[in-house]
């Protein structure tokens, strides 16, 4: 999204003493206001340890909060606006302002009440049909005190539809409804599908009181960041390597969880309630799921950068393996490689060619604004059309990128194709990374 606003350096710094999590922090999940946290604490002490935290007051200028009702409730003023999301003459969401900036496209819905495999049912819906059926079932719940509990919970049952994965951004791009907070903006994964026109993950999400999410840990071991425009969310969110706890003998996981499960089963896990104005960092490989227990609409994306693409590397190296081991009576066919390959890219959503891709695309961006720094130029890169990087912040991607390459040219696969274009890609980025100055790097998460 274009914007006139001044750009806005993300100023990250070597890593200050005491980065490393302990015991205290490790216990609880912070609420931090925007006012005071700055980028670089960000960056260290959630980001690159891989910690969640919740950001307050993070949307205060967003247009999108246009799509609330003037006089709507506070998040802190609770009460009210849960009141608020059963009479529909005071509902949060304003129908009207959404349908005069937004027109009747077609929009991805889950059906909260249908399992299909492992997820919720989908369907496609007119943007315009799903606020009406939005607006009555708020007409239905509106009538909940006259209409005993069996009735309540049939009428819930047949209207909880819950609007999800909506490329908003990417379809409507001239319509500047959020801005990215500074804390996200280092978002190796965006700036590549967005700069390409290609499918991205950013999101709007929409949904009623009692729709929810399933449980899950997000796609190729990516961040998350989820920003309530309207409404409240409840998480159950745990540290990588609890959900082994929940595995059935096969190694499934459950679809849904709550508390009590999660006590049986010796569980560590934190609950997050999340108010409007609110944003939630997911960190990578953590498994969670998310009730809204208001009418509720947020923006999210899913993103990678330096701190986590080590992690994002080994989840396609183990899906990688998982896929040879599938077809693993076929290792002798022609162009057995390449099948893996796209095996790989249909179960996982992409394949080792589309990480080289990415990384290629942002070692390029990176060594061309690093040469405007030396020649004295003004930094020409600009992430989400708003943010800059400095020096130390482009020469830590760029190390990270070199670091990363050496244990991908490591990789089994990778080595087995020392004559192809894979290989010979990888090895050609890492002669040019190594053209730049070394630094020291903190571990990898």
């Amino acid at each position: 999204m274009a914007s006139d606003v001044a750009a806005l350096a993300l100023l990250l710094e070597p890593p200050p003493p005491g980065t490393t999590l302990n015991d205290k922090d490790a216990s609880h999940i912070c609420r931090r206001s925007a006012s005071d946290l700055s980028y670089n604490d960000f960056y260290w002490q959630y980001m690159h340890n891989n910690w969640p935290v919740i950001i307050t007051d993070v949307s205060n200028n967003w247009e999108c909060r246009n799509w609330i009702r003037s006089g709507s409730a506070t998040p802190d003023d609770k009460d009210d606006e849960a009141n608020a999301n059963i009479n529909t003459a005071h509902t949060n969401i304003n129908f009207d302002y959404l349908k005069s900036r937004i027109g009747d496209c077609l929009v991805p819905v889950a059906d909260c009440n249908a399992k299909y495999f492992n997820s919720h049912a989908k369907i496609e819906l007119r943007f315009y049909d799903f606020l009406a059926r939005w607006r009555r079932s708020m007409l239905q719940k509106e009538h909940e005190q006259e209409l005993n509990s069996n009735v309540i919970e049939k009428a819930m049952a047949l209207n909880n539809l819950y609007l999800k994965d909506w490329h908003l951004a990417a379809q409507l791009p001239a319509y500047e409804f959020y801005s990215v907070p500074k804390y996200f903006a280092s978002d190796w994964l965006n700036e590549q599908l967005v700069a390409l026109k290609r499918d991205d993950y950013r999101f709007v999400y929409m949904g009623p009181r009692n729709s929810w999410t399933s449980y899950h840990a997000d796609v190729f071991g990516s961040y998350s960041w989820s920003t309530n425009i309207v409404g409240r969310k409840k998480w159950l969110i745990m540290p990588p390597g609890e959900e082994t706890k929940l595995a059935d003998r096969l190694g499934n996981l459950p679809f849904k969880i709550d508390e009590e499960l999660l006590a049986e089963q010796k569980v560590r896990f934190f609950t997050i309630n999340q108010s409007a104005n609110e944003a939630v960092f997911v960190p990578s490989g953590w498994f969670h799921q998310v009730w809204n227990e208001t009418d509720t609409i947020s923006v999210n994306h899913n993103w990678f950068n330096a701190c986590n693409v080590p992690l994002v590397w080994r989840n396609l190296q183990t899906n990688m393996q998982a896929v040879r081991k599938e077809i693993a009576d076929c290792s002798q066919m022609e162009n057995f490689e390449a099948h893996c390959q796209t095996m790989l890219r249909a179960s996982f959503g992409i394949n080792y060619l589309d990480f080289i891709d990415l990384l290629e695309f942002i070692a390029a961006r990176r060594l061309t604004a690093l040469e405007h720094f030396t020649m004295g130029n003004k930094n020409s890169l600009l992430l989400f059309d708003r943010y800059t990087m400095n020096e130390y912040h482009l020469r830590y991607d760029l190390a990270r990128l070199r670091q990363l390459l050496g244990h991908i040219l490591e990789d089994e696969t990778v080595r087995r194709s020392t004559s192809s274009e894979l290989y010979n890609r990888c090895e050609s980025l890492l002669q040019r990374l190594k053209q730049c100055p070394d630094m020291a790097l903190p571990a990898e998460i």
